[in-house]
């Protein structure tokens, strides 16, 4: 898409679906396994007519380790493949991406220093910066996972097939 579309812009913004997580995570709670269980087989199928898998386990993990260590590979460069390693490792993985020893490995991945990225997270460098995108991301309307914002404005809210992207851009005249 990126080469069809190259003035799209096209950013996953930042979102907290539960700001008070524990770090460790937690698990599903019961009154949204159902729900959780339907949207899990559908996502299941988009991913495998993709040629990916997808696992899911019973626990919400908690992002915002991970979310501030995006913002430093954007800072660095590699943005986009430090977020698809990331996302390789929750949901092609299952493993907690609230865990420094899963966001090390996707830092590798990337191409980016994984001592030198924890340092910089640990050390809150990029903790301001995940708030103020936090900020934007709600002064966008942003209120679920995931919600892509294309050109800064038109938002598309959830895990949709490719062709929606595609009618979005069209539709903006990008």
């Amino acid at each position: 898409m990126k080469r069809e579309h190259e003035d799209a812009v096209i950013r996953w913004e930042p979102y907290l679906l539960r700001p008070n997580m524990p770090p460790e995570g937690m698990e599903m709670p019961v009154e949204y396994q159902d729900e959780s269980d339907d949207t899990h087989t559908r996502l299941r199928m988009m991913a495998e007519s993709g040629g990916l898998k997808m696992v899911f386990t019973g626990r919400i993990r908690n992002s915002r380790l991970a979310l501030e260590a995006t913002e430093y590979a954007y800072a660095q460069g590699p943005g986009d493949e430090f977020h698809r390693a990331v996302f390789d490792q929750l949901y092609g993985e299952g493993r907690d991406i609230g865990s420094w020893e899963v966001l090390r490995v996707a830092a590798s991945a990337a191409g980016l220093d994984a001592a030198a990225l924890e340092k910089a997270i640990t050390g809150g460098e990029y903790t301001a910066v995940l708030e103020k995108k936090l900020s934007v991301a709600a002064e966008l309307g942003v209120k679920a996972v995931p919600t892509y914002v294309i050109n800064g404005s038109h938002r598309i809210v959830g895990a949709h097939p490719y062709e929606v992207f595609e009618e979005a851009i069209a539709g903006l005249g990008v």
